[in-house]
């Protein structure tokens, strides 16, 4: 026998062909499971109340049904009880975590929006952060952290204590001097209610989890409906900061010293090699997190039940070498285990993984060792219970969906490829099969997060297996070396190093093929809940049907695949011939792209990560940039530089004054990407394109030193478009304003460039911090806005649009028409619109002006 715990199972070494022999699985708490799995998603997003009320109407259907079972039994009766108590217990849960949540007093703040004086505890390690509109978006990139934490008291000043708090300072205001010197009419309240910080300043990057800290700011309403409720905005270092518990400083040293090990290696290994050991991805080069998620190779950098297959797994065959019986084989498996949580911190494929093998460890040592369907479903269970909202986690169901899919399907589909090619080894066999497997059960989800299906990690994953278990044992090895013997950790770092570099290849060979013919590679599907559900039915059919069934609905989908995707190649009808300006779909940001010929294009600004820049200059036939433009250091219009980059070079990149000390810059240095200053009266000249920066003024600085606030720092643009010889269109101008607010406007009244334009990107994607007389000073005729759909902003909002509609008709927005490309024309320019597969839903006419 062979012990698995990625399976869950054993499997025996002398295996049954595909269809004999089928193991049987235990199900019998995959219904309670799945059940507490669905009351809780359902309710952890509302209210306690109505939580309540359906958490007595289920108990009492749970004590009618034990009765009933108690009186009159049946095969099915016990099944359905322990179905409805566990969603009995659910919604009690939820109920519970919901009201205490409604009743502690970090709610009132966020719901006022009022400055608070807290006490918290660390309880993930702080994630660095590019950028965003929340904060003190001056301060560095490596100065800025999203930081999880648990409040432990909370002290409201007097004078906010029942009060209407009309005016907030959304960019953490030093509020330290107001509550550093609290009163005895303030108020002191106990309260455990997670929280998040947003912070800005120094000393934060290197708290461990535990650790306890007071921190001052105003308190804001979260988005989301996630397990924090609520956001603190901090300005400046922590202060106050305790120790950190031992356990916690212990997993801080092994982090730190396997750093050390690794800083010796080649790049992209020395940040990569931590992140595969400990899920610590926070120093990976934002190209190749890029590589890893387009070839759905992420998975090795976030700690999950691979890991953990792998280190009990070694820890089992050493056990089993030594002789050890099986109970203590499982203990020193199950101390293992404990260690890697400690250091790769509480997320939630951790805690999945970890309990999942704990459970199964637990099997072991009492000599049970078929159930691993049975562990999987008790430790979702578990997990749901004690915390509701990893119901709602993408991460959470990706963790639970690719493991249940491993057991039930990777073992007869590696011996159904083993019975049908002899000659392929089993253990590309059993890759395969995981990689497949994993993949088509993940699908539902996967279409959430990305609206396409992507098949690419399929091959990738089954290439890379045989690296996987060198790089991880070899990393923990180092790890154990960093802490007992340093001097030999950086020359054992580097076997698994070697693997680790070997992988990154194979990330990046995936990608580029991901990249490359996307209605081939990543065919697109709908990334709303009708697409998941669609898309789930389709595979349970595919899983379910047997025979001619199974092989007509195979051959049905196949023909359609590769029908829509030769009908997207052979009849693309994007972009429109002649355009000259395109304003890219990256939702809630900015992506604007001036076409200069030569499938060379500018670029001004690049959208959030992952917002689908990339997809954007690829469709456009965009391989070079000119010159790439950003406007300001805030992630919805620097984010997503890397997928700018993906595949193309960059002549020079223009942004404002203090933008070097940004982790955008850091990439564009990584990249070899001169980094100009803008400054008003710089002019540059590309193409058919004439630019000239009108903004900032000579002098600002990203300290904001004029007094300007990030956005009314934004780099604007008058882009002067001239047609080629012979070419029947009138010159163009246009205005690209970034996200200047109204004082920026009202300097900028006096410039010639910014009256009469053809052309005028809404400025801060149509919020309602407008000039009215700078808006309509522009004249234009054709008004761009770059917003994302159902924004938590109100963008734009109804004054903004009402000055737009009396300034033209012409106005496009990316959130209601997709993509939208400027031709100029004789009678000047017009809009073409590529419209979005909603809008086409809802019956609107995506292709013209609102």
């Amino acid at each position: 026998m062979r012990s698995s715990l990625l399976f869950g199972t054993d499997v025996p070494d002398s295996e049954p062909e595909y269809g004999a022999g089928a193991q049987a699985f235990d199900l019998r708490l995959v219904g309670p499971a799945v059940g507490a799995w669905v009351t809780a998603a359902l309710l952890i997003g509302g209210t306690a109340a109505p939580a309540a009320w359906l958490a007595f109407l289920l108990v009492l259907l749970t004590v009618v049904a034990v009765v009933r079972v108690c009186r009159r039994p049946a095969p099915w009766k016990p099944t359905l009880a322990a179905l409805l108590a566990c969603c009995a217990a659910a919604a009690v849960a939820c109920a519970g975590r919901l009201a205490a949540l409604e009743a502690s007093p970090v709610a009132d703040l966020a719901a006022r929006e009022a400055p608070a004086d807290l006490e918290v505890e660390i309880s993930e390690p702080p994630r660095p952060r590019a950028g965003g509109d929340t904060g003190d978006e001056s301060r560095p990139a490596g100065e800025r952290h999203t930081v999880a934490a648990m409040t432990v008291t909370v002290t409201v000043p007097a004078h906010h204590v029942g009060a209407d708090h009309d005016s907030t300072d959304h960019h953490g205001a030093d509020h330290d001097s107001a509550h550093r010197s609290a009163t005895r009419h303030d108020r002191r309240l106990a309260t455990r209610v997670p929280v998040v910080l947003i912070t800005s300043g120094p000393g934060w990057g290197g708290l461990l989890p535990g650790q306890r800290l007071r921190v001052s700011g105003p308190v804001v309403p979260a988005d989301g409906g996630g397990r924090a409720r609520a956001l603190v905005l901090v300005r400046g270092p922590p202060d106050e900061v305790r120790p950190p518990p031992e356990a916690q400083a212990w997993a801080g040293r092994v982090r730190a010293r396997l750093h050390a090990a690794s800083a010796g290696l080649p790049s992209p290994a020395d940040a990569l090699l931590p992140a595969f050991v400990a899920g610590d991805a926070a120093r990976v080069p934002a190209d190749v997190r890029e590589d890893f998620r387009a070839s759905g190779m992420t998975h090795l950098m976030v700690v999950s039940g691979t890991h953990l297959a792998v280190l009990t797994g070694a820890a089992l065959a050493a056990a089993r070498w030594s002789r050890l019986p099986p109970w203590a084989a499982a203990a020193v498996a199950a101390c293992l285990i404990a260690a890697m949580v400690l250091v790769a911190g509480p997320r939630p494929s951790v805690l999945r993984a970890a309990l999942m093998a704990l459970i199964a460890l637990a099997a072991l040592a009492a000599g049970r060792t078929r159930g691993g369907l049975a562990a999987l479903s008790a430790a979702v269970l578990a997990l749901v219970l004690v915390d509701p909202h990893l119901s709602r986690a993408h991460g959470f169901a990706l963790s639970v969906l690719a493991t249940g899919g491993i057991m039930v399907l990777a073992p007869g589909w590696s011996r159904a490829l083993r019975a049908r090619v002899p000659l392929v080894p089993r253990w590309a066999a059993d890759a395969a099969a995981v990689a497949l497997a994993s993949q088509l059960a993940c699908l539902p989800v996967l279409v959430l997060l990305t609206p396409e299906i992507g098949w690419v990690g399929v091959p990738a994953n089954t290439v890379a297996t045989p690296l996987v278990p060198i790089a991880m044992t070899g990393g923990f090895a180092t790890a154990v070396a960093a802490s007992v013997l340093p001097s030999a950790a950086p020359v054992l770092a580097w076997i698994p190093g070697a693997a680790v570099l070997g992988i990154a290849a194979i990330a990046r060979t995936a990608a580029d093929l991901h990249h490359a013919a996307p209605p081939l590679t990543a065919p697109p599907w709908r990334g709303d809940a009708a697409g998941a559900l669609a898309l789930a039915v389709l595979v349970a059919a595919v899983l379910v049907l047997r025979g001619r069934a199974r092989t007509a609905l195979l051959s049905g989908l196949t023909a359609a695949a590769v029908s829509v995707a030769a009908t997207t190649c052979a009849l693309k009808d994007w972009p429109p011939d002649g355009w000259a300006l395109t304003a890219c779909d990256v939702g809630q940001g900015d992506a604007l792209v001036l076409a200069t010929g030569g499938g060379q294009a500018v670029l001004v600004d690049t959208g959030e990560r992952d917002a689908g820049v990339d997809p954007c200059l690829r469709d456009l036939g965009v391989g070079r940039l000119s010159l790439l433009v950003l406007t300001h250091d805030h992630s919805d219009h620097m984010g997503d530089t890397v997928g700018a980059l993906r595949g193309r070079t960059a002549h020079a990149a223009l942004a404002p004054g203090g933008f070097e000390t940004s982790s955008g810059a850091e990439h564009l240095r990584a990249e070899g990407v001169p980094l100009h200053a803008a400054e008003a009266g710089q002019t540059w000249t590309t193409g058919p394109w004439t630019l000239t920066v009108l903004w900032p003024e000579r002098g600002t600085d990203g300290d904001g030193d004029a007094g300007h606030s990030e956005n009314d720092r934004s780099v604007v643009l008058h882009a002067r478009w001239a047609p080629p010889p012979g070419a029947d269109a009138l010159p163009m101008t246009v205005l690209l304003t970034g996200d200047i607010e109204e004082p920026a406007q009202r300097a900028l009244m006096h410039e010639g460039g910014v009256h009469g334009v053809d052309v005028l990107k809404t400025p801060h994607h149509g919020a309602k911090t407008q000039e009215e007389a700078f808006l309509t000073a522009t004249g234009a005729r054709l008004v761009l806005t770059s917003v994302g759909r159902d924004n938590s902003y109100g963008h734009p909002s109804p004054e903004t649009l009402a000055v737009l509609e009396g300034l033209t008709t012409e106005h496009y927005r990316t959130d209601l028409h997709g993509d939208v490309a400027v031709v100029p024309g004789p009678g000047g320019p017009e809009a073409v619109a590529r419209g979005r597969a909603e809008a086409d839903g809802e019956g609107g006419a995506p292709g013209g002006p609102e």
